[in-house]
């Protein structure tokens, strides 16, 4: 029953947890994280090296070509996808199966190629290709020679081949017969790593590779006829070769295959000999005349490759001749650009395992791989422009699974680490000690500490409830989380009654602590002002943060009542604010007493004083009147003297209590003081005592003023004290040192004498009010034993402290340590 009366009212009419100390209500973690917590330092500095890692390693495979056979098969899996009409102006003149079978064995005589080209060039195509070695001479049929080289030259329009071979260390560029009087042009291929033949070169030659050099069959027939074009015009790659032997590539053109063999119009040689074939079909167009029949020529595999069958020589070159006319020719993209696009991808990989959670960082790299391989597919189907996917997906695949091992690890560090601090923590209930290394046992681990954690809380909870003052804690919004049952009872309509809904917010809204300000107290402004200030000093990021009394500030409540209001942020685990706390203590019965003790000083200063001062004057005044009529007499002398002492000293011990009540009293008016200026007034002051005593005092001060803020009549009194003390004590003809020195951070004033000293076991007395430690002895100096107590309440007033340095029988130092600021 009495747990169940600490609940707020409005707490059960709305169905909130979060406003009852006693209630289940999270107020650890009131504010928002800190920007920039969900990426701890550590967890940084990983990403960063295990990205700069991964980022290396692909910058290296990109430039190394260490991934070369997987960019190769994407790029064949790209022409393999974009399959386009070969072109009706290009026709291959095929040296077939049947061809051999009908004309006999390869080779055959030149005056059967002589025919053949005749043949066709009876079309009128704009230019024959012929693919067949003709640079050596016929040693059987000499005369076939002139044949053919009369029938090329009727035609005017026919291109043969140009071949390099080894030989030796160099290489030996074999031309047709210097009869033949035809254009010429290159034929060599460049097949890549794995053997497929995916390029050419659209110039080669010695080095260095200039006019000189030879240009590709391919390249001449597409310019055969047409007005000239030099070959740098034509879409290529900016490409250079140089082989050990001397000889050097230039302009490498990627060939956008057509389709699989068979694509481009063929015609058997056997049909265009028999005059089967209409020689009208070859008008205006590109006729290659080449071997495609089984164990013929060069056969090569390339991308559009089926079933184990190469592609002839004369389709690759029909191929090569397309993507010039058509101006398609693949490119690769820029290196730069190849580089900075495969970086940025397994950046953007990075990123999103960084960012997002496990789920969403794998959905984001699959994306980023979906991308990388159809944007390649798609980049060179469209532009014909080739960027190799390989290293930048090799990245990819890298990064996820070594970032996911990091992050177990990372986890299984931090919860090992969160365990053992837990098991440190000096806790209310006791933490068993965790076993196991995987996951799942510090994840159980974990959950068995937290249910202890949630009794803790509950404690704590209580504990708020159980304290003496009104207190709540609030968000950084300002709205109330826990007020415990003295608050309640406080500003029960701010607390009680049942809020209205707050706009955006589905549940149960929070009072604000204005609200509850507004109703403790009857004039609410300052109280508003210091809630105001208080939460833009630590809710809110500002330059000038504003200015908070540091003790709180008092406020009038109804009635006669005063309380004082208190408030300061609660932190979280990471230092930054999550919360604020407030405070109202009830200090009425403080005021009171704080009335009596100003009614009782009043008292002391003026109705004790008063008499006292008016029995020295009428004594004063009787010992004057008496030498003048001569009538005084020893006795009477004697007992006026007594008089006078008890008089001066009951005015001394009251002086001395009014200014010790004065240096505790509250408040005090502090202003720059100049320290050794107050050490000279206080020194000045009993030079008359010092010179009666035949004590000398020396004044030691820095050449640099020290000035502090304080209040100076009160610092004078007490180095007066401490001065006093140390010339009464004084055995005569000794000096007293009065000594002002500045520290690294403090003002320090020390007083020393050679008087019989103070025993370390009777110094603790020193500072008790009324204690006097030679009382009795013989010449002990009269006092009433507040003087170091004032001294004490001086310095802490200004804070600082007082510090002695003595034995018996070896004199004593009396340090004063004042702060700088």
């Amino acid at each position: 029953m009495a747990r169940a009366l600490r609940s707020v009212a409005w707490a059960r009419a709305t169905g909130s947890t979060a406003v009852t100390a006693s209630g289940s209500a999270d107020a650890a973690g009131t504010g928002a994280p800190a920007p920039g917590r969900a990426f701890g330092r550590r967890t940084l500095i990983e990403w960063c090296l295990l990205a700069a890692a991964v980022l290396a390693l692909v910058a290296l495979a990109a430039r190394e070509g260490w991934t070369e056979r997987a960019d190769l098969a994407a790029y064949d899996i790209a022409i393999g996808a974009q399959h386009h009409p070969a072109r009706d102006d290009i026709v291959i003149v095929a040296i077939d199966d049947a061809s051999i079978t009908a004309i006999g064995r390869w080779p055959w005589r030149r005056a059967v190629l002589a025919q053949l080209v005749e043949r066709i060039a009876a079309g009128g195509p704009r230019v024959i290709g012929v693919d067949v070695i003709l640079s050596e001479r016929d040693s059987r049929y000499p005369q076939d020679d002139a044949v053919l080289a009369r029938r090329l030259a009727q035609a005017g329009n026919v291109v043969l081949p140009v071949v390099a071979e080894h030989a030796g260390a160099g290489m030996l560029v074999r031309y047709p017969l210097a009869g033949l009087g035809a254009t010429v042009g290159h034929i060599n291929m460049v097949v890549d790593t794995d053997g497929v033949a995916r390029q050419v070169y659209l110039r080669e030659g010695p080095h260095p590779v200039q006019a000189a050099g030879v240009p590709h069959l391919a390249a001449v027939m597409a310019e055969f006829g047409r007005a000239p074009r030099p070959l740098d015009s034509y879409r290529q790659e900016r490409a250079q070769t140089t082989e050990g032997n001397g000889w050097e590539r230039r302009g490498r053109l990627r060939i956008p295959y057509a389709g699989p063999p068979g694509t481009f119009a063929r015609v058997s040689a056997r049909d265009v000999l028999e005059g089967r074939a209409d020689p009208a079909r070859f008008a205006g167009k590109a006729v290659l005349i080449g071997a495609m029949a089984t164990g013929m020529g060069d056969v090569l595999p390339t991308p559009v490759s089926r079933d184990g069958r190469g592609m002839s020589g004369v389709e690759i070159l029909a191929n090569t001749l397309q993507a010039l006319t058509d101006g398609d020719a693949i490119v690769a993209v820029p290196r730069g650009w190849q580089l900075a696009g495969s970086l940025l991808a397994v950046l953007l990989a990075a990123l999103a395992a960084l960012r997002l959670p496990p789920h969403g960082a794998l959905v984001a790299t699959g994306l980023l791989l979906a991308g990388l391989l159809g944007g390649s597919l798609v980049l060179l189907a469209l532009a014909r422009l080739w960027f190799a996917p390989a290293a930048a997906v090799l990245g990819c695949l890298l990064f996820y699974p070594l970032w996911s091992w990091r992050r177990q690890e990372a986890a299984l560090r931090f919860l090992s680490d969160e365990l053992a601090r837990l098991e440190r923590e000096p806790g209310l209930m006791p933490v068993p000690r965790h076993t196991g290394a995987t996951l799942d046992s510090r994840m159980r681990a974990v959950y068995g500490i937290s249910a202890r954690l949630r009794g803790v809380r509950r404690f704590l909870s209580d504990g708020l409830e159980s304290l003496p003052d009104a207190t709540a804690i609030c968000d950084l919004d300002g709205g109330v989380m826990l007020a415990n049952r003295r608050c309640v009872a406080l500003a029960p309509t701010a607390l009680g009654g049942e809020p209205g809904p707050a706009a955006g917010d589905a549940g149960p809204p929070r009072p604000a602590i204005r609200a509850v300000i507004e109703a403790l107290f009857p004039a609410p402004a300052p109280a508003l002002a210091y809630w105001q200030a208080l939460h833009e000093r630590h809710a809110r990021a500002s330059t000038a943060p504003a200015q908070v009394p540091e003790g709180g500030i008092e406020v009038a409540g109804r009635g006669d009542r005063r309380y004082l209001l208190h408030g300061a942020p609660l932190h979280g685990d990471s230092g930054a604010v999550a919360g604020l706390i407030v405070s109202v203590t009830d200090i009425t019965a403080i005021r009171v007493a704080e009335r009596q003790r100003e009614q009782m000083l009043r008292f002391l200063s003026h109705d004790m004083r008063s008499p006292q001062a008016s029995i020295l004057a009428l004594i004063e005044l009787h010992g004057r009147r008496n030498r003048d009529d001569g009538a005084a007499t020893a006795a009477d002398a004697s007992v006026l003297s007594r008089i006078a002492a008890h008089a001066r000293r009951t005015m001394m011990l009251a002086d001395d209590f009014i200014s010790v009540a004065r240096a505790e009293s509250k408040s005090l008016a502090f202003m720059e003081v100049e320290l050794g200026s107050l050490v000279l007034d206080a020194t000045d002051q009993l030079w008359a005592l010092a010179n009666a005593r035949d004590v000398l005092l020396q004044i030691d001060l820095p050449d640099e003023p020290a000035v502090m803020q304080g209040e100076p009549a009160l610092l004078v009194r007490a180095i007066a004290n401490l001065v006093s003390n140390a010339i009464k004590f004084s055995p005569r003809g000794r000096p007293v040192t009065v000594s002002l020195a500045c520290e690294p951070r403090h003002f320090v004033i020390a007083v020393r004498d050679h008087g019989p000293g103070i025993a370390p076991a009777e110094q603790a007395r020193l500072f008790e009010p009324f204690a006097r430690l030679h009382e009795g002895q013989q010449e002990a100096p009269n006092g009433a034993g507040l003087g170091l107590v004032l001294v004490r309440a001086v310095a802490e007033r200004h804070g600082g402290k007082v510090e002695v340095q003595s034995a018996a029988g070896a004199g004593a130092v009396f340090r004063v340590v004042l702060p700088l600021a």
